[in-house]
């Protein structure tokens, strides 16, 4: 065997123990990166049924002097839209 043949030999083995050992890492990386970006249960808080009292005063203060209105539909609003819908609708001033 050549001395060159012997050095690309070596070459070769290095460099392929070396991407090995950098696959090993680039995989322990890649689930670190999942597992920091799934999603969790604590990360999102459902903010449906919080009230809007703490932004009531907008709907007031743009609605000014004009009425409020009335829904023609009691029976909609009474057994189809939820609490916090009744909520948004009072903000802006419909009844």
């Amino acid at each position: 065997m050549s001395a060159f043949s012997r050095r690309l030999f070596i070459l070769g083995a290095l460099t392929w123990a070396a991407g090995c050992t950098m696959l090993d890492e680039m995989a322990e990386m890649n689930r670190q990166t999942w597992r920091a970006i799934r999603p969790k249960a604590t990360d999102y808080r459902d903010t449906i049924n919080d009230p809007d009292d703490e932004w009531s005063f907008v709907g007031a203060e743009a609605r000014g002097d004009h009425a409020m209105e009335r829904e023609p539909d009691r029976f909609w609003k009474k057994y189809f839209q939820s609490e916090r819908a009744r909520s948004i609708e009072r903000n802006l001033g419909i009844e």
